[in-house]
């Protein structure tokens, strides 16, 4: 049986398992070894360079009559292209709109044995999306693409299936922000949004044959454009829908502030507190002996060292319903990436969440909110 390689359930997000199977060659029992190697080349879009992961099975076999027969190897690359995504630096304050880019990939996978202790390697090797294409003696690639970010387990129980049993899920929004009241916000503040998108069919499955300097060559089916977040700024009080939010502006209170954050989409959002209930200073002391000899007029002394004087801030949100509540801890508290406007300055800082938050208790007769605190990335 030929050796191939297929991709069997995958998403345009990196975050998500992108699971390909490949086919061994047939069984041969004079083989001391036999296992598939898959190799990934993927790179951001705008690198110069691809960056090569290796993934490997050893191949396994089931009795078929007198004889055995080779087991199809599934391999899930989604690590491959994280750890690609990962280069990217996000920036608190980018030119809007701002296209984040994609993960440009390609799949090799191929066969490897031993017979009488004679290694052999890059048996019967395949390709995903398609083999090299040669033009006038020229090579060219086919790939794949990819966008950062990832759906949630929620959102992939809505996986389809298509007529051949290939999982896939595409991209029909890039925010989770409810939309069951309207999100409070600042007149005269940029409210940082990602622009409506929906991926262009089965993106893992549209691919392009491209040269080394990207230009495609025979389909247009890379993407054009993708994954970006849009900044609108509300010039008076009131209501509005931007971007499929209903948002609702208000004067900015003196113990307001902005918050911009990296979403479980991979695109910059913002969001506005109005309450400011506590702030903290964390100072480590250690203390050390410096130890000499003594008189009667000199001691031993004690020496202190302070350090990590990071601010801790205490917010909260304000009045919230229960889906927005519920956005709050399962989205905004998650968020890895999150920077909050001090003065003119963007500020790094890490959401500290409680082990327990509630999202909503009905003993109580009061409004829901979440409180959470903040700790600024920044030493004074």
């Amino acid at each position: 049986m030929a050796q191939s390689i297929s991709l069997i359930s995958g998403s345009p997000f990196a975050g998500c398992p992108i699971v390909y199977s490949v086919q061994p060659a047939a069984y041969d029992g004079d083989r001391t070894f036999h296992r598939i190697i898959v190799r990934v080349y993927a790179k951001l879009e705008n690198d110069d360079d691809y960056t090569t992961f290796d993934f490997s099975n050893p191949v396994e076999t089931k009795p078929d009559g007198q004889s055995f027969v080779t087991v199809a190897s599934t391999f899930d690359i989604s690590s491959a292209l994280v750890a690609v995504a990962d280069k990217y630096e996000y920036d608190a304050n980018p030119t809007f709109p701002k296209r984040y880019p994609y993960i440009k990939f390609r799949v090799e996978a191929w066969d490897e044995w031993m017979i009488d202790g004679v290694v052999s390697t890059n048996q019967n090797v395949v390709y995903w999306p398609s083999a090299p294409t040669t033009i006038s003696g020229t090579t060219y690639d086919f790939y794949g693409y990819a966008f950062m970010g990832a759906f949630n387990d929620l959102e992939r129980m809505g996986t389809l299936i298509d007529g051949n049993g290939v999982e896939y899920l595409n991209i029909t929004y890039l925010s989770r922000k409810p939309n069951t009241s309207p999100e409070f916000v600042y007149k005269s503040t940029p409210f940082i949004y990602p622009s409506t998108f929906a991926s262009p069919g089965r993106s893992l499955g549209t691919t392009d044959a491209m040269s080394d300097d990207s230009t495609p060559v025979f389909v247009s089916g890379a993407p054009t454009d993708g994954p970006k977040s849009l900044s609108h700024t509300p010039s008076a009080v009131g209501s509005a829908t931007v971007g499929g939010h209903v948002i609702y502006a208000v004067d900015k209170p003196t113990n307001g502030y902005e918050l911009r954050f990296v979403n479980g989409m991979g695109c910059l959002e913002s969001i506005n507190v109005t309450s400011f209930v506590k702030k903290e200073a964390n100072i480590h002391t250690e203390k050390y002996t410096i130890a000499r000899r003594e008189t009667l007029k000199k001691f031993s002394r004690t020496m202190t060292v302070k350090n990590d004087d990071k601010d801790a801030w205490t917010l909260v949100s304000g009045p919230l319903d229960e889906a927005w509540a519920s956005w709050y801890i399962h989205e905004f508290l998650k968020a890895q990436l999150v920077w909050i406007k001090v003065g003119s300055q963007w500020i790094q800082c890490h959401v500290m969440p409680e082990e327990t938050e509630t999202i909503i208790d009905q003993e109580k007769a009061q409004p829901m909110k979440v409180q959470f605190k903040i700790e600024l990335d920044l030493v004074y």
